[in-house]
């Protein structure tokens, strides 16, 4: 219920409704993009197109959802912002970017994963590096070995 000294377009949301409009800019480029998908398996009705043209759909109904969440001023109230947290993740994939041509696809993970978890409040940067190898690891084999696409390979894939 909206307070009487506030009307209601008072009470809506700006910043909640300007994301519901990116999610619909979102949508919209996802869908007009999935039309240009042309592969398709021999005479199925459901090809590769269809998951974009979900993701998509979805998208546009989430952007509606937030838009009258924001319009209604339903949304939950918002912490303050970590830029320490936003720097450790940014520098994570700054890194990632910098080393995934070099010292392989696994590395660069382990790397960004790392500097997610430090973001999160991790303090066992050994454990998180760890883990991140191993996630990156079994990314690296699922996507090369399993579906036989290409993965960024540097000196650590090369052992494998």
């Amino acid at each position: 219920m909206i307070p009487e000294d506030r009307s209601p377009a008072a009470a809506a949301d700006r910043p909640v409704v300007a994301v519901g409009l990116g999610l619909i800019a979102v949508a919209a480029v996802v869908v007009w993009q999935s039309w240009a998908l042309r592969a398709s398996f021999g005479n199925q009705t459901l090809g590769p197109q269809m998951m974009p043209f979900l993701v998509g759909g979805l998208l546009l109904l989430f952007g509606v959802l937030t838009i009258l969440a924001g319009l209604r001023g339903a949304a939950p109230p918002r912490e303050e912002a970590d830029w320490t947290a936003v720097a450790w993740i940014a520098g994570g994939l700054a890194v990632m970017i910098l080393l995934i041509r070099t010292a392989g696809f696994v590395p660069a993970c382990a790397v960004l994963f790392a500097a997610t978890a430090r973001a999160f409040g991790s303090r066992r940067p050994a454990v998180d590096l760890a883990i991140g190898a191993a996630m990156g690891l079994v990314v690296y084999l699922f996507f090369v070995r399993l579906l036989g696409l290409t993965l960024p390979s540097g000196l650590t894939e090369s052992w494998i």
